[in-house]
């Protein structure tokens, strides 16, 4: 009997906020696989190498965490193989404030044009990809995946309090039509 060799796998350098704060290591996933769909698809339980936890000066070499505590995920965008640049083909760029219960994210979505961000949210499931992120932290003194903008980050819809079209739009106009009425914006 054979034991099949298990595939090539590449590191990802993340930094993932949970409740007990920014958790940094890599995640180590098949190089074909984009990183959306591996957080997507992967157990209760990821596994993260060289992790350094909230508040500890020393990472271990390995750490579980739990997905479904996993709220922001920022990964490298060059390790990740995640595409930075917005609004291509059928897609427009839209600028939106997600609500999370440890601050505010800013950045922009991709949704198909002609399509308004409620009819978007109807159909989201698992992780939201926010482009040019900024992470505004509720508490003084909380720490940020980094300095300034992050070029990619990952919601995960499970644990967003909301999300708001943002007043200022730096897209290149609205991806569908501007309504006023509150059942326009209806979610469900």
């Amino acid at each position: 009997m054979t034991v099949p060799t298990p595939p090539p796998l590449r590191a990802v350098r993340t930094a993932c906020l949970t409740a007990a704060g920014w958790i940094h290591g890599h995640f180590h996933l098949p190089l074909q696989q984009s990183f959306s769909d591996y957080l997507q698809h992967s157990g209760t339980f990821i596994p993260m190498t060289d992790a350094l936890l909230p508040g500890e000066s020393d990472a271990r070499a390995f750490f579980a965490v739990h997905r479904d505590d996993i709220r922001l995920v920022a990964p490298d965008p060059g390790d990740a193989q995640i595409e930075t640049i917005t609004g291509r083909g059928f897609t427009s760029p839209w600028s939106v404030t997600c609500l999370l219960p440890d601050g505010l994210l800013e950045g922009q979505i991709d949704f198909l044009t002609n399509q308004r961000l409620s009819d978007h949210l109807r159909v989201a499931r698992g992780y939201l990809m926010v482009r040019e992120a900024v992470w505004q932290p509720r508490a003084e003194g909380a720490d940020a995946p980094g300095d300034g903008p992050t070029p990619v980050m990952l919601v995960n819809i499970a644990r967003l309090v909301g999300i708001a079209e943002a007043t200022a739009q730096r897209g290149h106009g609205h991806p569908g039509r501007y309504h006023t009425t509150a059942a326009d914006y209806e979610v469900g």
